[in-house]
């Protein structure tokens, strides 16, 4: 038996393009600063700037964020470990284009616009890092 599909063209709404921003306190040289930032339920990732150079990494919620944390820069986190995306930047480029675009989520009960991060610094000095995401918002 066959069918017919109609396909609507999705027409706009509650989908936009934005910035979101997140800043650690003041970070040793190799420490670890865990920050959230307001984003959205589900997002594409598209770019991450670091203001310095740094790795970080996003996760679908605190408890894959406590899980990671003994993981080390250059190895494969696990699968189904809740981590969405990492991105090691240097003094020379602090951003990076994310390409494909990543899926990314909060896997809060119930769902919330939480975005968990963990940012290293690996510059050579002690300051804050600030992490500016580039995202398309999904979900309402």
């Amino acid at each position: 038996m066959q069918g017919i599909i109609n396909i609507v063209p999705f027409s706009g709404g509650g989908s936009s393009r934005g910035n979101v921003t997140g800043t650690t306190g003041s970070l040793a040289q190799n420490a670890i600063g865990n920050i959230t930032i307001t984003g959205h339920k589900s997002y594409l990732l598209m770019n991450v700037a670091l203001s310095a150079a740094g790795w970080i990494r996003l996760y679908t919620d605190s408890t894959s964020r406590i899980n990671d944390s003994g993981r080390s820069v250059g190895e494969d986190p696990e699968v189904g470990s809740g981590v969405l995306a990492e991105v090691v930047t240097t003094g020379i480029s602090t951003q990076q284009l994310i390409s494909p675009f990543t899926i990314g989520g909060n896997m809060d009960d119930p769902v919330t616009t939480k975005i968990y991060a963990s940012i290293k610094n690996l510059s050579d000095s002690t300051q804050s890092i600030s992490a500016n995401l580039t995202i398309l918002q999904l979900e309402v």
